[in-house]
């Protein structure tokens, strides 16, 4: 579209029996750029996957992610954080599917959506017949600092089994006044205040990340904003 950039990314995981990963998306990219990022994952017997994911930058951003617990006690935890401002547009489509039995999931997401921004979070746990003693949770909180802000979430829990334990929920709000008045007793801006705050939610899953190198890279990207 006009001179917009495009990227696409697929990402195919098989997590063998015992074995432990963690895979991590860092999304920097310019201001015109159009991205299709998919990441698939499988998990055998006892494998344990651990999902970071920052976006922040990119004008038109659609992340997949789907997931197939098919080993006994498999797990799989995801951590996932954005800035969405400006005229950005992100759509996340996450799903995870219990095959395997006392298989475990935890999927939290964490963001903030500023100015024109638009952001849909599709979250979805879907046990199938034969997870018996499986559990997922899955956990977003939103942050909106702009009236024009548009903001869906949309979770889902779908069971084809009796003996699992689902849980969701979804926190959307605004900065409220009584933080804001703390800070601006502090001599902070109200403009600086929501900045900091978007910034703690990201700095909170960046933390995960153990390269010191790709954290320099996300906070010189952060200070330009």
């Amino acid at each position: 579209t006009g001179n917009a950039e495009a990227s696409i990314l697929q990402t195919k995981v098989y997590a063998e029996a015992n074995s432990k990963l963690h895979i991590i998306k860092v999304q920097l990219m310019g201001e015109i750029t159009l991205q299709l990022d998919d990441t698939g994952i499988a998990a055998d017997d006892n494998a344990d996957v651990k999902y970071t994911l920052i976006e922040l930058g990119g004008l038109h951003v659609d992340n997949g992610l789907h997931v197939n617990l098919n080993g006994y006690q498999s797990k799989f935890t995801a951590n996932s954080a954005y800035i969405c401002q400006k005229n950005q547009y992100y759509d996340f489509n996450h799903t995870v599917y219990h095959f395997g039995k006392k298989s475990e999931c935890q999927m939290r997401v964490n963001g903030t959506i500023k100015e024109d921004a638009k952001k849909t979070y599709r979250g979805t746990l879907d046990f199938k017949k034969g997870c018996a003693g499986s559990a997922g949770n899955e956990l977003e909180e939103t942050l909106i600092l702009s009236p024009t802000a548009l903001n869906k979430s949309l979770p889902v829990i779908l069971c084809d089994e009796d003996d699992i334990s689902g849980e969701h929920g979804a926190s959307i709000g605004r900065l409220g006044a009584d933080v804001l008045f703390y800070m601006q007793t502090r001599g902070i801006s109200k403009e600086e205040a929501e900045k900091l705050m978007a910034r703690a939610k990201v700095q909170a899953v960046v933390d995960l990340i153990p390269s010191d190198e790709i954290k320099d890279q996300i906070k010189e990207f952060l200070d330009k904003q």
